[in-house]
């Protein structure tokens, strides 16, 4: 009789999900994108500070396990080891298995150039006149993806971020879109400095895109650490300790 009671409790448990009080570490799947997600930067990256300093406005201390991407979304999904994930869009899918936190970033891709050239643009239209580096297997948002098929705009595109950087530093070619904090992450750490001396940026977003960390339904308690974690970013971003956290990224501060 006790042990079908015991069995019967262990079932419920699993049926619930974990739940994770304040006095817990909660554990979240995290990988590689430096500079904002990172094993080897310091803090593990901006993104992964933001997340860790929130949480401690609520006493909530968190655990970063690094996986490849697809790996991470799975763990994160089981809710089981691991609770959650940073960071992450909103899609019904993800939203169906997921309790969101407000946004821990929003992100922005632009244009970098030659400091030479002399460049502004309002519409894709005005950009058809430039040769426009690209990565291989990446979307650039919808407009990007229409002018390109239209061949309304020239591009060409590369395996790898770097090699387009090095061909916009050799006046190869013209434009290249790139998460800021990432573009100038890549020109610091892969060229070198007479040839990332040579690059801008032009201020107006090609496309802006909002970060979330997620947490999955199956733990008990994921809305009320959710809440804590938006009241923690909440009282970081007030305190101004989030915008210093943005520009120590900026400066390479993170960098290993």
């Amino acid at each position: 009789m006790f042990r079908s009671f015991i069995q019967c409790m262990l079932l419920i448990t699993c049926l619930t999900g974990a739940t994770v009080s304040a006095a817990d570490t909660l554990k979240l799947t995290n990988g590689e994108w430096p500079p904002y997600l990172s094993k080897e930067y310091k803090h593990h990256g901006l993104i992964s500070h933001i997340v860790t300093e929130a949480f401690k406005q609520s006493g909530v201390t968190v655990e970063y396990g690094f996986f490849p991407w697809k790996r991470a979304f799975k763990e994160a999904q089981e809710g089981k080891k691991w609770a959650g994930s940073v960071v992450w869009t909103k899609n019904p899918d993800r939203e169906a298995e997921f309790v969101f936190s407000d946004t821990v970033i929003e992100l922005k891709e632009v244009f970098f150039h030659r400091k030479d050239l002399q460049f502004d643009w309002s519409t894709m239209k005005d950009l058809s006149k430039y040769k426009i580096g690209a990565s291989i297997g990446y979307s650039y948002g919808d407009a990007f993806a229409k002018a390109e098929a239209d061949k309304l705009i020239n591009v060409a595109r590369t395996a790898k971020d770097e090699t387009s950087l090095k061909k916009l530093a050799a006046g190869r070619i013209d434009l290249f879109p790139a998460t800021l904090e990432v573009g100038y992450a890549l020109i610091a750490d892969k060229l070198d400095e007479a040839s990332g001396k040579l690059l801008t940026n032009h201020p107006k977003p090609l496309r802006e895109t909002s970060y979330h960390l997620i947490l999955s339904k199956k733990v008990a308690n994921s809305e009320e650490l959710i809440k804590k974690f938006n009241e923690g970013l909440a009282k970081i971003k007030s305190s101004g300790a989030y915008d210093k956290m943005l520009t120590d990224s900026i400066d390479g501060k993170y960098r290993p």
